[in-house]
């Protein structure tokens, strides 16, 4: 949607009040899944801090951050919270080497992928 792009404080707005749900990229985590979960924002200054809620595979992880550190934005609409896949790939198949929920793959290490993303061992 607003891909490698700085976002405006009045699109972030939209965004928050349309599904505060996407991917983006952030200083120090790259592309992650993300929930905008408040901001105090200027639109006259186009300024301002968001607040937001980091999906890993481990944790979720709360920060804010400015305005200007979010480096575009593509609406994320699968599973909440996010179910990892294969490899640490984003869910659903949405880049790296995620697979939707409940598929299995074949897994490089011999046997078949589950859709928590661990392989099994043989066969």
């Amino acid at each position: 949607m607003f891909q490698h792009t700085r976002l405006s404080a009045q699109e972030l707005i939209n965004i928050y009040n349309v599904n505060s749900y996407g991917i983006t990229n952030l200083p120090g985590y790259g592309q992650v899944i993300v929930q905008i979960t408040g901001y105090t924002l200027n639109t006259q200054t186009n300024t301002g801090d968001v607040y937001f809620k980091i999906f890993t595979p481990t944790e979720d992880i709360s920060i804010t951050l400015p305005l200007q550190a979010i480096g575009g934005w593509t609406p994320y609409n699968g599973p909440i919270p996010p179910q990892f896949g294969h490899q640490g790939g984003l869910p659903g198949g949405m880049g790296g080497q995620g697979y939707g929920q409940g598929q299995a793959f074949p897994s490089p290490w011999g046997g078949q992928g589950t859709p928590s993303g661990w392989g099994t061992w043989g066969n």
